[in-house]
C-alpha cells in the first residue's frame, strides 16, 4: 500500500447548463471523497451568455441586468440539485458558482484547482467537446495539479489499473500524483506501446517496477503494440477494455498541444473517447 494520503481535497466542476440530479461525474467524485475521506469542493461552470446583437448603450444594462439574473438563476438551480444528491449520501460538500457575466470563465475554477489535491472533470465526448475541452486543458496546464477524467462508469474502487508508460516526464509525475490510487489495487499493468515514435517505455519498465515496488505496489509489464492509423490512443483503449481495467494513470500532452490539434495524439485520442476512468498529469 502506498503511504499517506494525498488526496484529502477533491474538487469537481460541472456546468450550470445541464441536469445534475444524477450526474455520473458528480456521483464518482462523490464516491472518490467517500473512499479517501476526502474534502469535496463543487464549481458550477456559468451557462454561456446569451448575447443579443448589436447592443446599444441603452440596451446593454437591461442584457447585463437580465444575463445576471439567468446566471444566478440556473447556477443557483443546480447548486441545490447538487446539494440534494450529497445530502442523499449523507456528505458535505463546498459549492461555488459565477454570479456575475463579468466573472472569467476559468479564473475561479483555476484558483480552487491549485487548492485541490485532484481535479475531477467529465471527459470531452462529443457533447460540447470544445468547452469540456477547454476546462480539462485549463487544469492540467494551468493548476500544477493533476485531473482525474470521468467516464460514464459509476464509481468503484479502482483495482484493475493500468499505466501507460512511455519514459516520459509527464507519465512519471502522473503515478507519482496517482500513488494513493496505484496503492488500492489489486493488479497494476505497466503498459508500453511498443513502434510508438518518442515513446522509451519499454526501456525504463522493469526499474518502474523496482520504483513502484518501494510502495508496496506490485506490477507486471504489459508490451502492447502500435496500431496503424492515426489514432494513437488505440493500442490502450483495446487493452483497458481486453483487461477490464478500472482506472488508467497517464501524461498529458507529451507532444505539443499545437501538434495534438493539427495531428492528434493519444492525450486526443482519449479524450474524446474515455473508455475508463483517467488520471492526468502534465
Amino acid at each position: 500500500m502506498a503511504h499517506g494520503n494525498r488526496l484529502k481535497s477533491l474538487l469537481v466542476a460541472v456546468s450550470a447548463d445541464e441536469e445534475h440530479t444524477h450526474d455520473p461525474t458528480l456521483d464518482y467524485a462523490l464516491g472518490l471523497a467517500q473512499e479517501n475521506q476526502s474534502r469535496l469542493t463543487v464549481y458550477v461552470f456559468a451557462p454561456a451568455l446569451l448575447q443579443p446583437f448589436p447592443l446599444t448603450l441603452g440596451s446593454s444594462s437591461v442584457w447585463i441586468a437580465q444575463e445576471t439574473d439567468r446566471i444566478e438563476t440556473l447556477s443557483g438551480r443546480v447548486a441545490k440539485a447538487i446539494r440534494r444528491r450529497a445530502d442523499e449520501l449523507g456528505m458535505p460538500v463546498d459549492i461555488e458558482y459565477a454570479r456575475s457575466p463579468f466573472e472569467g470563465r476559468y479564473a475561479r475554477f483555476i484558483t480552487l484547482a491549485r487548492l485541490h489535491d485532484m481535479t475531477i472533470l467529465e471527459t470531452a465526448g462529443t457533447h460540447d467537446a470544445g468547452a469540456r475541452r477547454s476546462a480539462i486543458e485549463h487544469a492540467l496546464f494551468d493548476t500544477g495539479r493533476p485531473v482525474l477524467i470521468a467516464s460514464h462508469a459509476k464509481f468503484k474502487v479502482p483495482k484493475k489499473v493500468a499505466i501507460a508508460w512511455d519514459g516520459s516526464a509527464q507519465a512519471s509525475r502522473a503515478i507519482r500524483d496517482g500513488l494513493d490510487l496505484l496503492g488500492k489495487a489489486d493488479h497494476v499493468a505497466i503498459a508500453t506501446v511498443v513502434g510508438m515514435k518518442g515513446s522509451e517505455g519499454l526501456q525504463s519498465a522493469d526499474e518502474l517496477m523496482k520504483y513502484l515496488a518501494l510502495y508496496g505496489i506490485r506490477s507486471d509489464i504489459a508490451v502492447l503494440t502500435n496500431s496503424p492509423g492515426d489514432d494513437e490512443g488505440l493500442p490502450l483503449r483495446q487493452f483497458t477494455a481486453s483487461q477490464q481495467v478500472d482506472l488508467l494513470v497517464m501524461g498529458a500532452f507529451v507532444h505539443s498541444r499545437l501538434r495534438q490539434a493539427i495531428m492528434g495524439g493519444m492525450t486526443h485520442s482519449l479524450l474524446a473517447d474515455c473508455p475508463v476512468p483517467i488520471v492526468m498529469s502534465h
